[in-house]
């Protein structure tokens, strides 16, 4: 998309059609986890409630608050944002766009601590209070630490294939507004200034 070839008018309304088709996939992945999340804290609670062992009850507890963390920090950096005015100029609007799309990498790029560890640890923790330091632990242990990494990097491949070439084109085209904007300027200075000597 080049500002070029389009009005300010034009722009803004192509910045706003995919705009709402980011919002909408972010909602529809926000809505997919936070569902998730509160299967995994009415389960997991449950388990904490009936289970006698205290590092099973402890790792259960700790899923369920990694739950919670996992609804709030997705539901923060989807809503941080308040809703961009009717009137809008397109500069503020590209800047808005960008400062969301900063939020999800933000937000995608610090995954291990908020969403992975978290998690893992629970269950690591509920596995040796039911198995002990057992074969079975070591051999759930690995496959669950395999699945949290293929989550990571699934994660950062978002962030590197989808985000940051949505960032770089939000900053292309705020480059191009403001460069428009200093040539109109420019132009407007020569036709003063032509007025004043013509006078």
């Amino acid at each position: 998309m080049s500002t070029q070839s389009l009005s300010q008018s034009e722009l803004l309304q192509q910045v706003k059609a995919q705009s709402a088709a980011f919002d909408r996939t972010i909602r529809q992945r926000d809505w997919t986890e936070s569902v998730v999340a509160a299967a995994v804290s009415v389960f997991f609670g449950w388990l904490a409630w009936h289970d006698p062992s205290t590092l099973v009850t402890a790792g259960a507890l700790l899923v369920v608050a990694g739950s919670a963390l996992i609804f709030g920090r997705l539901r923060y950096a989807r809503t941080r944002f308040a809703a961009p005015p009717v009137n809008e100029p397109v500069r503020q609007r590209l800047q808005r766009e960008r400062a969301k799309v900063d939020a999800q990498i933000r937000l995608l790029s610090s995954v291990l601590w908020w969403y992975i560890a978290p998690l893992l640890a629970g269950l690591l923790l509920m596995t040796v209070g039911d198995n002990g330091w057992s074969v079975f632990t070591v051999v759930y242990g690995t496959v669950v630490i395999a699945g949290a990494a293929a989550i990571y990097v699934m994660n950062q491949r978002a962030v590197e294939r989808d985000l940051r070439p949505r960032r770089e084109t939000l900053t292309q085209l705020l480059n191009q507004v403001d460069s428009s904007a200093d040539t109109q300027n420019d132009e407007t200075g020569i036709a003063k200034r032509g007025d004043a000597i013509g006078g």
